[in-house]
């Protein structure tokens, strides 16, 4: 079946970015005027551990979803590299079933494996960094946090599946319904005292709703549930494995790619934790939130495309992958200009006066923002890459992030730079490779010139208007 972008996907995908960015305009007052300093903090390491847990699918949650589009696309098997060029051919509901039995069975091991280390390594890590804190309310949150990123593991596959197949609305609106409510029960849990506990109580239940209503749409969707009904078989343990050995060769690669990521972007917090105090980690953290949100909803648009541009790939369609990608790089430049901005105009005006000794640097918060605008201008490119099936970045992503994170080291160490440390490393590691290769290359294969991309940009937006 054919994939394609609707303008209520780009729609629902704005408002699910902005509603996670009002989680952040909204709730994070709150957690600054409800939660001391160490506890702040603390919650944020819980984010980073939280972080660490999602690289355990070792990349398979991408190559799973990749593979589904193929599939909904008319593909009749799975490749290692590239994928076999099949013109608008109904999908084979034989092949997605053997890839979603699959896939539910990778998720229960790796669920439960994730649950033992976070309850046994973890909870000694969070003792560690607690000693001095009084109570055991942040023992009790750390408890909910550890059933939360079980849950989410054990069905991510079905939020992935329902992009696959092209319905990015439903997943966006599932989303959207999903923090919506953890908004509310985290400001209400907060206002009842239930301090940290409610925030990680309100992420629990945020977690689950979002889950099931991805489950539960992603079966209703074009009817696939009763079509995977009708072409049922039992589990075949040797396709399943078959299966399973073509993926792995890329999802290796992902894993990997993920783990760079990690170590160049999430690490940052946890290393904040072992050379400055849970506060200076806090006001630090609370920089890279802000920077982060409006990063994710200048970058949107490489999200609701990755399916469509899979598609497009399977069918040989260069054109439509050349404007895809035209719009993505616009959009992205355009609402990060933007962004940073109303940041500085309106955003930290309003932060400090609802809590005026909160400490949030300028200079620092634009250094943040400069690193992620690298961090998602590298990633159009990469997600192009990913969506041929071809991960020939990784290699050059696994060295800058173990650069990233010599660096890292290094500036906060013996320089003793603090903070800045955190984000010279990373501008500096990307610099050096992947945010000028990796455009180079994409731009002569497709034949975009950045000229090209201005004016396919600015017709897109038009066309949207």
């Amino acid at each position: 079946m054919d994939v394609k972008v609707k303008n209520k996907d780009v729609i629902w995908s704005y408002l699910s970015i902005l509603i996670s960015m009002s989680s952040n305009i909204i709730v994070v007052p709150f957690i600054i005027y409800y939660l001391s300093g160490e506890m702040l903090g603390l919650w944020y390491v819980f984010v980073s551990i939280g972080a660490i847990a999602t690289l355990s699918d070792f990349g398979f949650a991408p190559t799973f979803a990749r593979n589904i589009t193929y599939c909904w696309s008319g593909a009749k098997r799975i490749q290692k590299i590239g994928a076999e060029y099949f013109e608008n051919s109904e999908p084979d509901f034989s092949l997605m079933n053997n890839i979603l039995n699959t896939c539910r069975r990778i998720y229960m091991f790796i669920s439960i494996g994730v649950l033992v280390l976070m309850l046994t390594i973890g909870s000694l890590y969070i003792y560690k960094i607690t000693k001095d804190i009084e109570g055991y309310a942040h023992y009790y949150a750390w408890i909910i946090y550890t059933l939360s990123v079980f849950l989410n593991l054990y069905y991510n596959y079905f939020d992935s599946f329902l992009r696959g197949v092209g319905n990015v609305f439903q997943a966006q609106k599932n989303r959207v319904v999903s923090k919506t409510i953890q908004i509310v029960l985290t400001i209400t849990f907060l206002y009842l005292g239930f301090g940290i506990v409610g925030v990680a109580l309100a992420y629990f239940i945020f977690g689950f709703i979002y889950r099931q209503l991805g489950k539960f749409y992603f079966y209703r969707y074009e009817n696939i549930g009763e079509k995977l009904k009708k072409y049922y078989c039992p589990f075949d343990k040797k396709a399943s494995k078959q299966l399973l050995t073509t993926m792995w060769y890329n999802a290796w690669r992902e894993g990997l790619i993920q783990i760079s990521i990690y170590l160049s972007e999430q690490a940052s917090v946890i290393i904040c934790s072992f050379y400055l105090t849970l506060k200076q980690t806090g006001s630090y953290s609370l920089s890279l939130q802000i920077a982060n949100a409006v990063a994710t909803l200048s970058a949107t648009l490489y999200g609701v495309y990755q399916p469509y541009m899979q598609a497009a790939y399977l069918n040989r369609d260069m054109d439509k992958m050349k404007h895809s990608m035209a719009a993505i790089l616009f959009t992205l430049t355009l609402l990060m200009g933007l962004g940073i901005i109303l940041t500085l105009l309106v955003g930290l005006p309003i932060l400090k006066y609802i809590k005026p000794g909160v400490v949030v640097s300028t200079p620092l918060l634009l250094g943040i923002f400069l690193n992620q605008f690298i961090l998602r201008f590298r990633n159009c490119y990469s997600s192009y890459l990913s969506c041929t099936n071809r991960l020939i970045y990784m290699k050059s992503f696994v060295v800058s992030s173990f650069l990233c994170l010599i660096l890292y080291i290094i500036f906060m160490g013996p320089l003793h730079l603090g903070v800045w440390g955190i984000v010279l490393a990373q501008v500096v590691s990307q610099c050096i490779y992947n945010f000028w290769y990796w455009p180079y290359f994409v731009h002569k294969e497709l034949k975009l010139g950045f000229r090209d991309t201005i004016i396919f940009g600015y017709e897109y937006l038009l066309k949207k208007k």
